[in-house]
């Protein structure tokens, strides 16, 4: 009888301490109150108009985890647009860019996503309001609409593009 016991004693021991680990994961932390409802200011001031289609990736991402994951919560997106990226609202570069700027379109009427666009850094071109596609809310200065945008209660997300595919190659997981 005792060695029966220590056999078990001894097993549990084992099982519990030593034995054949499982390799643990992360945990998806999902609740009812995992994204709230908020309202958040997108701040770009991005490299080039070639930065905006990944930024309106993570605004797309942004959109997914709400519908996804807090379905009965509401979000309200706008962005300030106030570096070199703001060339892509304009009238000249709608050719060069149309898929991104259709995207942004589709954006703003789905989603009701507002694009406020600086109008100092516009200048800072060499462009006119004249020069500037509809789809953009001209502001006098982006960085004092951010400061606008909080006061009035939203949340900040600043937009930081990076090479996703080169880290991907670099980092990614190998097949």
């Amino acid at each position: 009888m005792f060695k029966i016991v220590v056999f078990f004693v001894m097993t549990f021991i084992y099982l519990s301490f030593g034995g054949e680990k499982k390799e643990k994961s992360a945990v998806l932390e999902i609740s009812d109150s995992t994204y709230p409802s908020v309202k958040v200011v997108y701040d770009w001031n991005l490299q080039g108009p070639e930065a905006v289609n990944q930024a309106l990736n993570y605004i797309s991402n942004h959109l997914k985890a709400y519908s996804q994951y807090s379905p009965f919560e509401e979000v309200k997106i706008v962005v300030v647009s106030h570096g070199p990226e703001v060339a892509i609202f304009t009238k000249q570069n709608y050719q060069k860019f149309k898929e991104v700027i259709e995207r942004m379109k589709s954006f703003s009427e789905g989603y009701g996503i507002k694009f406020y666009v600086c109008y100092n850094a516009i200048r800072a071109l060499g462009f006119s309001q004249e020069d500037v596609l509809p789809i953009a809310i001209l502001t006098p200065a982006g960085v004092a609409k951010l400061a606008a945008l909080e006061e009035e209660g939203y949340r900040l997300v600043p937009a930081v593009v990076h090479n996703f595919k080169a880290v991907k190659q670099k980092y990614g997981k190998k097949k």
